[in-house]
Parts: structure tokens; C-alpha cells; sequence
């Protein structure tokens, strides 16, 4: 495009939007109303700050950073403390343990628990319980009348068991 044909150009590919001479006036007006409410915008930059700000930079990316490393220092009586509790610690563990552990203390529902849990047979339970334990609770020595045997295996045994064996 010519020189003297850039007036006639309408295709510039600058465009006013629509009615902004219309309001134009009225929003120059409300610029001037808030800069009256508002004489300052809050930030203020120190006299002579862009004079050495160069120079400060430089000082500061260069210069080495020496800082002091702190130890910690704990005073003599958290050591001493820290000892007694260990050994109060360790001597309560180990000393403290006075029951012995026995089947007459564990109660009859856990060991029934147990024993139909752990789908034991009858070898195996046969270990776990020793001749004295037998003797000691004179099971055996305990006289069962046949009236109370009869009754026993007529509720809870299946002849049909019985008769497979």
C-alpha cells in the first residue's frame, strides 16, 4: 500500500470498539473521581535505590556465606537420666515375669477354643497332656456309673460310626 492511500485503508487491523466516544467522557471522569479518592497507589521505592542496585547484587551473589554450625549440647543430667530409665526398663522386663504358666490357669473356654480351632487329632492332643496332669485330677481314678456311660453314647455318639470302624 502506498503512502497516500493509508487514510482510505480500512483494513488496518485496528478497530474502536462500538459507542467508545459515547462513553468516553464518562469514564475519563470516574478515572479522575478514584485518582482524587486514592492520591497514592502504596508503593514507594527508597531515594537513590536503583543508583547501587548493581553494585548490591553483585556483593551479594559473590560474597561467601559463612554461618557458624551449632552442636547441640545437652546437659550431663539427661544422660544420667536417660541410663536409669534403660536399666528400670530392662530390669522390669526381665524380673517382672513371676507367673508361671501353666493349663490350669488358662480358662476352659479359650482352651476349648483353641483345641477346635486348630483342628487337632487325637495324637496330637495326646502329647499336650501328660500322665500327671491325668493322675493329679484323679480323672481316672473316678468311678463312672453305666447309667451315665448309656446316656453318653446314646446322645452323642452315632452308631453308624461305630459300625463303619
Amino acid at each position: 500500500m502506498k503512502l497516500k492511500d493509508l487514510h482510505n485503508d480500512n483494513n488496518s487491523g485496528f478497530k474502536i470498539p462500538k459507542d467508545y466516544f459515547n462513553n468516553l467522557e464518562e469514564s475519563i471522569l470516574n478515572e479522575a473521581k478514584l485518582d482524587a479518592k486514592v492520591p497514592s497507589h502504596g508503593f514507594v521505592v527508597p531515594d537513590h535505590y536503583f543508583d547501587n542496585l548493581e553494585d548490591t547484587i553483585y556483593k551479594k551473589a559473590t560474597s561467601k556465606n559463612t554461618s557458624k554450625v551449632r552442636t547441640l549440647q545437652v546437659q550431663p543430667w539427661v544422660y544420667i537420666a536417660s541410663i536409669a530409665a534403660c536399666l528400670m526398663l530392662m530390669f522390669t522386663l526381665t524380673f517382672s515375669n513371676n507367673q508361671a504358666n501353666t493349663i490350669s490357669s488358662i480358662n476352659n473356654e479359650s482352651l476349648e477354643s483353641y483345641i477346635l480351632d486348630e483342628d487337632l487329632n487325637t495324637s496330637e492332643m495326646a502329647t499336650l497332656i501328660t500322665d500327671s496332669d491325668l493322675f493329679g485330677r484323679e480323672i481316672l481314678n473316678n468311678a463312672i456309673s453305666d447309667a451315665t456311660i448309656d446316656n453318653y453314647i446314646e446322645s452323642e455318639i452315632d452308631l453308624e460310626d461305630l459300625l463303619d470302624n
